[in-house]
């Protein structure tokens, strides 16, 4: 026999032996259908501080969620009571709101993106807002990650381990009828889906890690890797947020309504000026984040004691989180690492 026909058998032999090869992509599992309620969910005016009050979530309140890991969607809508196939249209829940009631009342359908860590976030959500005999349908995005009202930045909750998720939203107070007209409402929800969803099928975000710098009480100075995905790099060309927490606290916080602009060095600065960004490229899978931070609010601290500080920048498209333990210094008044 040729050599080269020995080889062919050879290599034959050994692929046969090892049987195929593994496919690229991970095999998509599908995912039982969750159950949840969205309670509590609540209103609340921050530009004066005026919370609400909302109708508590019912039976006939479940809400079915519905995965499709493939594609990272979420379909969510409501249940019948019976637990049959299909959606129903939605209740309206009552609220007061100050001198304001109404009720709000979501979609019969509507649908998210969500990530391996836990996060949701639907885009463009028609809520049925009604006061008085005025009804109106206001658009707002629903999100685990960050939202600016009036400048002020809240941050939602993705989904761990056996736990809620919480969504927060910003309704524009331009589109609101009186007496609630002018005034943009922060909007959170909870949901504890049942059963627990696979989250590893999901697309995983851009991960934040090796974070480092100091906060006093008068700036943070932070730096902190990213490693992105080099087949589906984030959008930095929007809008951007960042949050600063110490022990679950936030401390620290900018809207960055323009962007970055730059090329392999993006920069930008917080709609207030107190704050700059710079996002460097160092590789195709690598992201050098800086910030400086000069409005801090930093409860005070035990000396030498450890503090768990994480991120959290969003920018729409995406969500990246991190978290480091940091040390006070011996007067309490500095929090550092590296």
């Amino acid at each position: 026999m040729a050599r080269h026909g020995r080889h062919h058998l050879l290599v034959m032999g050994l692929l046969v032996a090892l049987g195929p090869a593994p496919l690229v992509r991970a095999h998509i599992v599908p995912i039982p259908p969750s159950v949840c309620e969205f309670e509590p969910l609540g209103l609340r005016v921050p530009a004066t501080g005026v919370a609400g009050n909302v109708q508590a979530a019912g039976p006939t309140d479940a809400m079915r969620i519905l995965y499709d890991p493939s594609a990272s969607q979420v379909q969510i809508c409501r249940m019948p009571a019976d637990q049959s196939p299909g959606c129903l249209p939605g209740d309206p829940r009552a609220f007061t709101l100050g001198s304001a009631a109404g009720a709000v009342t979501f979609p019969t359908i509507f649908g998210g993106r969500m990530l391996s860590s836990g996060d949701v976030t639907i885009t463009d959500l028609p809520l049925s807002v009604s006061l008085g005999a005025t009804a109106v349908t206001t658009r707002l995005t629903l999100t685990t990650g960050l939202v600016s009202v009036n400048g002020a930045v809240a941050e939602g909750t993705p989904l761990q381990g056996l736990g809620s998720f919480t969504l927060v939203g910003s309704l524009d107070g331009g589109t609101l009828p009186a007496p609630l007209a002018g005034q943009s409402v922060l909007v959170t929800l909870s949901c504890q889906p049942r059963p627990v969803p696979d989250k590893d099928q999901f697309v995983s975000p851009p991960v934040m890690g090796s974070i480092g710098g100091q906060l006093t009480s008068t700036q943070a100075r932070l730096r902190a890797t990213v490693s992105v995905s080099t087949s589906s790099p984030p959008d930095l060309s929007g809008p951007l947020l960042l949050a600063v927490n110490l022990d679950g606290q936030m401390v620290a916080s900018g809207v960055f309504s323009a962007g970055v602009q730059g090329r392999r060095l993006l920069t930008g600065t917080s709609d207030d000026g107190d704050a700059d960004i710079t996002i460097r490229r160092a590789s195709a899978g690598r992201l050098i984040v800086s910030a400086r931070l000069r409005k801090v609010t930093l409860p005070p601290q035990s000396p030498h004691t450890p503090v768990l500080l994480d991120v959290t920048l969003d920018g729409g498209s995406f969500i990246s989180r991190g978290e480091q333990l940091f040390k006070t210094s011996g007067s309490g008044r500095r929090v550092s690492r590296g």
